[in-house]
This record gives structure tokens, sequence and C-alpha cells, in this order.
């Protein structure tokens, strides 16, 4: 093992030994790296799979220990010795190379479990962001069409306009109403699982969300990204080292079929018989003291552990197998992320380039040619419902892109996009 091992495991612990006590005042907002940072830091899964390190370091300890001695005494003849076992073929290092093994497992599932961790916080947060500018979108446009709804009134009340017209506007204010409820509540909803994922009873119940969903080029060959996912990702580490740790059960399952031997060493006093008034027949004799030495071993003729070398060689295909699997699942898992990554960055240039102006394009006309008498009411809420349905399609899109981004952070197993 290298020497600089024990580094691996302290990040981890220290993770699990934070005070759930301390909490600084109330947080009223959060940017996305301070939500990763809380995270990491309170989230009480996160916590449990860090001690599952110091479970395995407690376990090293156990698979170095030596066997005690055992001392022997019998009041009948006032016998006391001392024997120790001494175990052959290497078990103790046998022990200790494995127990070494499922310390760097137990890491590298805790790094697994950090890297689920942090993309689930970074997915939750864009939710965030997306429910967010949705709400302020919506309050926007409530607000704009409420002047539209003031103004036709007036006109109604004039008789510019029929009251079927007036009643389709308000209906169309009620579509705008309903946006805002829903994003309210989506909002609403993101929040509630940040704060479950936070585990932070000091996050204030309103707090806001800080950033904006905006769209940062990004392009780095699949070739690349695989090749770093295949150096960075933990789960790939976890079974790489099973299948060490497996070689390594099969070692010791040999070395167990090694007999081990007993060695003891025993001072032996033998006590005069009873008093020949009581058994006349057999009189005690005189007292006797020595020192004796002696050993013993089981005779490995039926059990030689047989069953537990078979097992650990199936066990070492196995693993075999298991790496094999996640490696190509690490591969799809790269591939299909960059895919849908470019895709959602092609729909984001799209609306940016195309769809946005065209669509506030086309408003702009209807309104002006509303205003001047030359269209109805229809082509003026049509035109309305267009651009605020392309309007939520590009937030959308945004967000889209913006999760993949995260999604591709967490196939490679390191930040390669922010």
């Amino acid at each position: 093992m290298t020497p600089f091992r024990p580094l691996m495991w302290a990040a981890p612990l220290a993770v699990a030994v934070l005070p759930l006590w301390a909490a600084a005042a109330e947080i009223r907002s959060l940017t996305l790296e301070q939500t990763v940072a809380l995270a990491l830091q309170r989230n009480p899964t996160l916590r449990a799979q860090a001690l599952s390190i110091t479970s395995a370091k407690a376990n090293e300890v156990t698979a170095g220990l030596r066997p005690n001695p055992v001392f022997v005494s019998s009041s009948q003849d006032f016998t006391a010795g001392v024997s120790q076992l001494f175990e052959r073929g290497g078990k103790r290092q046998r022990r200790i190379d494995s127990a070494n093994l499922s310390t760097d497992i137990s890491t590298s599932d805790f790094s697994d479990a950090r890297r689920g961790l942090i993309f689930q916080v970074r997915k939750t947060f864009t939710d965030a962001l997306l429910a967010k500018s949705n709400l302020e979108l919506a309050r926007d446009n409530l607000r704009n069409f409420q002047e539209v709804e003031d103004i036709n009134r007036v006109r109604f009340e004039k008789g510019d306009i029929s009251g079927a017209d007036l009643l389709k506007i308000e209906l169309q204010k009620l579509q705008f109403q309903n946006d805002v409820q829903d994003a309210t509540l989506a909002l609403k909803t993101a929040r509630t699982t940040l704060r479950t994922l936070l585990a932070s009873p000091d996050l204030a119940e309103d707090f806001d969300i800080e950033g904006e969903l905006k769209f940062t080029e990004f392009d780095v060959s699949l070739s690349d990204l695989k090749a770093i996912a295949l150096r960075e990702r933990p789960d790939l580490r976890s079974a790489e080292t099973l299948k060490k740790k497996t070689e390594a059960d099969i070692r010791l399952a040999v070395a167990n079929s090694y007999t081990d031997v007993s060695l003891a060493v025993g001072y032996h006093h033998t006590e005069p018989g009873l008093p020949n008034w009581i058994n006349p027949l057999f009189p005690g004799g005189s007292q006797e003291n020595s020192v004796g030495f002696g050993f013993n071993f089981p005779l490995r003729i039926f059990d030689r552990n047989q069953g537990e070398i078979a097992r650990t060689k199936a066990e070492a295909i196995r693993a075999v197998s298991l790496a094999e699997a996640a490696r190509n699942q690490i591969s799809s898992d790269v591939e299909l992320s960059y895919s849908t990554l470019r895709a959602s960055r092609e729909r984001v240039r799209l609306y940016e380039l195309i769809y946005l102006g065209r669509a506030k394009e086309s408003r702009e006309i209807v309104e002006f040619a509303y205003k001047s008498g030359a269209t109805s009411i229809l082509d003026l809420l049509e035109a309305e419902r267009t651009h605020h349905g392309v309007q939520l399609a590009y937030r959308q899109a945004l967000a889209s892109y913006l999760m993949n981004l995260h999604q591709l952070n967490a196939a490679v197993g390191t930040d390669v996009a922010r």
C-alpha cells in the first residue's frame, strides 16, 4: 500500500464527525457552490457512507491481531500452563492485505456516493433556477397583460370591443395566473428537495436561489472524456479494487488450509493421595513437581478449507466480470451524456439565433396591428401565447443544457464542464 493511503479516508472521516449542532445564522440565500458545499458537509446519507470507512479501518486492526496465549489451570492436581497458537501460511499478513483492500473499496464507494450527491444537488438547484426564472416570466407576463386587460376594459366600456372579446382577454389572463401558481409550486418543491439534501435546520423557509440560467460553451472530444472517466470514476476504482481483494482472499483461503500449531509449557504439581485411614488399599504417595512442554495440531484429513478456496476463486472470476461491466457502463454513460449535451446545445442555439427574435418580432407586429385596428383580438392573444410559449421553451432548453452538463460531469467522475 502507498504511504499516502491514510489521506484517502481522513477527509471522509472528517465529514462523518462534523457536529450536527454547528449552525450559523439563518441562511437566507444560496449559490450553487454554497449548496454543494453544504450538502457535502451535512447530508446524513453521505455521513453514514463515510462511517463505513471508519468501520473498515477497525477491521484492519482486527485483521492484524495475533492469537492470544491461553492460560490453563486445574485445581485437581494444581496444574498451570500457557499455550500459544502459531499461525502458519502467512495467515495474518493475508488477512491484513484483504482488510486494507476492503478499506480502499469503502473509500471508493464513499467517493461514488459523493459523486451522486453532487449531481443530485446540482440537478435540483437547476430545477429551482428554472422555476424561479419561470415565476419571474409569469409575473412579468401577468403584469403586462393586466395592462392590456385594463386598456381593453376601457374600450369595452366605450363600445369599441364586444363583451366576447373582453371575455377572451380575461380567459387568457387566467392562463398567466395559472402559470404563476405552477411556477410558485415548482420553486417550493425544489426548495423542499434541496432542504432535504442539505439537512440544514438553519436554512430559511423561503431562502433565495442565487444564479441564472445561462449558456456556456463546452467542447471536449468524446475520446478524451472517456479516457478521463476511466481514470476518475470511483465506481470503477471499486470494481478494480474488488478484483485485487478477491485475489487476496484466494491467498488467504489457501493460507487457512495450512495447519496451525499450538505450543504449550506447563507446571505440574501432584498432591499425595488420600490418607491411609480413609483408603488403606491405596496409600498416598509423595508429592511431585514437574515442568513439561507439548504441542498439538489438527489433522487436516477432511477439512482442508477446500470449500472456501473454491468460493473465493469463483468470486475472483465474478469480480473480473463486474469490472468489465463497469467499464462498459462508464463508456455508455459518457457517450450518452455527451450526445444529449450536444443535442441540447443545438436546441439552445436555435432559440437564441432564430426563435426568440422571431417570436418577439411577431408579437410586436400583431400588437401594433391590433392598436391600429388592423387585426382581431384573437390574433393578439395567439401572438401572446406564442411568445410566452417560446420564452418558456427557451428557459427549459437552458435548464436541460445545464442539467446535461451536470450529468456529463457525473458520468466522467470529475468536473470537466461548469
